[in-house]
């Protein structure tokens, strides 16, 4: 809680003008029993302010955010903790919190008086509360408090700060997505198509060779024939798919189509690349897939585990999502990723605007022989990026930050219908 201010209202102000006012008159006059009236229309405002300076309030707040993370555009409850923390009732005041973006001000509203004691029936806080519907995805603070309380003649009010802010996690909106794909339909996914063709057939990667204690009914005659020596089934294992998305977060990228909002980290086109990432990445992580995330500047975004870890992945993957912005293209491309990331293989989604020559040099470069690779370029009139990543084997998918991402999506099946070996 911080140290408040004190001030005169304008009733205050009015009391002790009008009392100079008659000071001045009584003199002119004459009449010395005006200054009886000037005496009481100064002392009543000192008084107040007296009041009001010597007896501050002592509170307290936290707040609680209903969801605690909320998708852009949605609505979010904030409810507010108020505790009295003195020994003395604390008396009716108003109040308002602080918000990132205009009016810049939820409120007013009335703020109780909170009794001294805590019993059974009788509680030393209230509750307040009001709705916020952010419109961009963020991560915002929230407060602090501001509370304004005044003397009994409403003479002068005391204004204090209680509490710190509190973040708001605005994370992106994740837009359902249809299972446009063949490989989550297949459930194993290129990756398992490659390790086929590299290391032969089923019963090659279902078998292993004979050790002391096998029991002979797991022996693999057939696979022994071939081998020449003893192989038996072995247990299996359960692997994902796996798929890669790559996000270009470099400044150079994007070109100035800023956002109608000075709190917008990046152009609209990267606010559509960010929904695109959110939507897809958890479409494929709740379809199965092992998803990474492959960034061209220092990474930002949090992994994607498996499937089976729940869905506490998707909420750190969107917490991440909420705070990325663009970053100026100083480090080293793709420096930040991790060597897991890269080394993944299946299908892999890039999603970019304008980049760089060497940004998609690096990104055409992502994608291995037999892969999917499937890159939505939004608003972007460079007929390059096109004819370079159909050179690097990549579908190029046009869109502008006005296309509806379930309609860019379906645009994945025409693609994905055929087999994967067939690609280049």
């Amino acid at each position: 809680m911080r140290a408040g201010s004190t001030r005169l209202t304008v009733r205050g102000i009015l009391f002790v003008g009008v009392g100079i006012a008659c000071t001045v008159t009584a003199y002119v006059i004459g009449r010395s029993e005006l200054l009886f009236a000037t005496g009481l229309l100064i002392l009543l405002p000192l008084v107040g302010f007296l009041i009001v300076r010597l007896r501050p309030l002592r509170l307290t707040v936290s707040r609680t955010f209903s969801p605690p993370v909320v998708s852009a555009g949605m609505a979010s409850v904030i409810e507010l903790s108020v505790r009295n923390v003195q020994g003395t009732a604390s008396p009716a005041a108003s109040w308002t919190d602080r918000i990132p973006w205009a009016p810049h001000r939820a409120g007013p509203g009335l703020l109780p008086s909170i009794p001294p004691g805590e019993t059974a029936t009788v509680s030393r806080s209230t509750r307040l509360g009001y709705s916020l519907r952010p419109a961009l995805r963020g991560v915002y603070d929230i407060g602090p408090l501001d509370v304004s309380y005044s003397d009994p003649f409403g003479l002068a009010v005391g204004h204090l700060q209680v509490g710190g802010t509190q973040s708001l996690y605005v994370v992106p909106p994740v837009v359902a997505l249809g299972q446009s794909l063949s490989l989550a339909v297949s459930g194993e996914g290129s990756a398992r198509l490659i390790q086929h063709l590299a290391t032969g057939n089923d019963d090659d990667l279902m078998t292993r060779e004979y050790r002391t204690g096998d029991a002979l009914r797991r022996v693999h005659w057939r696979a022994s024939a071939r081998h020449g020596e003893l192989m038996v089934r072995q247990e299996e294992q359960r692997s994902y798919p796996e798929a890669r998305l790559i996000l270009d977060t470099r400044s150079d990228g994007y070109g100035p189509d800023v956002a109608p909002s000075e709190l917008a980290p990046g152009s609209a086109s990267f606010e559509w690349a960010i929904t695109l990432v959110a939507s897809v990445g958890v479409h494929l992580h709740r379809s199965g897939f092992l998803v990474q995330v492959l960034e061209t500047a220092p990474r930002q975004v949090a992994p994607l585990g498996d499937a089976t870890q729940g869905s506490g992945q998707d909420t750190e993957f969107l917490l991440s999502l909420a705070g990325v912005t663009l970053q100026e293209p100083t480090s080293a491309i793709g420096g930040g990723n991790d060597e897991r990331g890269q080394a993944a293989l299946g299908p892999v989604f890039a999603v970019m605007a304008d980049p760089s020559s060497d940004t998609l040099r690096w990104i055409s470069a992502q994608r291995r022989p037999y892969e999917t690779g499937v890159a939505f370029v939004v608003d972007s009139g460079n007929p390059a990026i096109p004819e370079i990543l159909d050179a690097a084997g990549w579908t190029c998918i046009p869109v502008t930050h006005t296309t509806d991402i379930g309609f860019a999506w379906a645009s994945v099946a025409r693609i994905t219908s055929g087999p994967i070996a067939e690609r280049r």
